[in-house]
């Protein structure tokens, strides 16, 4: 199905047009690219799978709509590129977009892609409950998570390393003694661009045993709720 795959790279960045249409073509998509929201929307009228735009085209420009009554792809058409900026990936995530934030790396891009395609992408169902960076660990390297949910999580990661953490990963919650598989959903740095040293993962609970998913779903409904706390479609 990859091979046949068309993707709409719709940016006015020259270098990110042509670095992402690059990546995705050696992985067996076939990419289009479009420099303007108008040349993006004339991209569209073609058959695609998923539309990956910068934020600005997709929701200042009408992209995003436009990419979502015409994809052959209905459930996950839209890949938004956007800067390392909470309520810009928030308000993505609540109109049923991926988010990610600049610079975009290679497996982040193809693992988004690849879960859109095969509407592989976890759904949460049960409210998000933020905790107070409670100690963890993911793969061994030591994180903080940030908020919980039934399905999943998210974690802050110190940025050791250029390289993300792997399509799927061990996170150890030593609270409850417990160390869980989860499928990492999407990442964005904090802070200023490739200099960012603070990594945030969204996660959801792979194949576990019942026991272990017994145990962390007792942890998460013994996390009160706050006003705040709301449930939103993305891990």
């Amino acid at each position: 199905m990859a091979a046949r795959s068309r993707i709409v790279i719709a940016s006015p960045h020259a270098a990110e047009r042509e670095t992402l249409a690059a990546w995705l073509s050696s992985e067996g998509f076939e990419p289009a690219t479009a420099s303007t929201a108008p040349d993006a929307i004339e991209a569209l009228r073609r058959s695609f799978d998923i539309l990956v735009s910068d934020y600005d085209f997709a929701f200042r420009d009408g992209l995003h709509a436009a990419a979502r009554g015409r994809a052959r792809n209905p459930q996950n058409p839209v890949v938004v590129v956007g800067e390392a900026d909470a309520a810009a990936q928030t308000r993505a995530e609540n109109r049923g977009a991926s988010y990610l934030a600049r610079p975009v790396e290679r497996a982040t891009l193809v693992c988004i892609v690849s879960m859109a395609l095969t509407d592989e992408r976890p759904l949460r169902r049960s409210p998000r409950k933020a905790v107070n960076r409670f100690e963890a660990s993911a793969s061994g390297t030591a994180c903080y998570l940030i908020d919980v949910s039934n399905e999943g999580l998210r974690l802050e990661i110190p940025r050791q390393r250029r390289s993300s953490p792997p399509p799927y990963f061990d996170v150890r919650v030593p609270m409850i003694g417990t160390t869980m598989l989860v499928q990492r959903v999407w990442i964005a740095a904090q802070g200023a661009g490739a200099q960012a040293d603070v990594l945030r993962c969204g996660a959801a609970l792979a194949d576990n045993s019942f026991r272990i998913e017994r145990a962390w779903r007792s942890f998460v409904d013994a996390i009160p709720a706050r006003p705040s706390d709301s449930l939103r479609v993305q891990l």
